[in-house]
């Protein structure tokens, strides 16, 4: 585990450079199989953010930084919200569409800002356990 949390920094600059790569790739060719590329590459690099600082969150060698606890929170919110809809639509539960349209939206607007925020958390992570590791 201690080595995955060395390289996730990398890990996440990896998943979001293929991420990128495959959006540039998909406005130049009109194909299919790039546009369900998209949708699993945006859910893995969602599952890869969430998994490590959740487990960074918990570990106690990580700074529980205002930052990170911001993170957990609406990163939690948008994972236990996008869970409950995914149920209710396999179960057929009727819900009220403008309550829904709300959640979508939050989680188009809070999706740029957590990849960016979990990045800028894991580069904060690796500068100060280097900064550690010298002294």
């Amino acid at each position: 585990m201690k080595t995955l949390l060395n390289y996730d920094l990398r890990i996440q600059q990896t998943v979001i450079i293929l991420f990128l790569a495959t959006i540039i790739a998909a406005i130049f060719q009109s194909q299919d199989f790039l546009y369900i590329t998209i949708f699993v590459e945006f859910f893995l690099m969602a599952a890869v953010q969430y998994s490590l600082n959740m487990i960074k969150f918990l570990s106690k060698q990580y700074e529980k930084k205002d930052s990170r606890k911001l993170y957990v929170l609406v990163s939690t919110y948008v994972v236990i919200t996008f869970l409950i809809f995914i149920l209710c639509r396999k179960i057929n539960i009727e819900i009220d569409f403008d309550f829904v349209e709300w959640i979508l939206i939050s989680w188009i607007v809070l999706s740029p800002v957590l990849i960016i925020q979990s990045l800028v958390i894991s580069f904060y992570d690796n500068e100060n356990i280097k900064t550690i590791n010298h002294a």
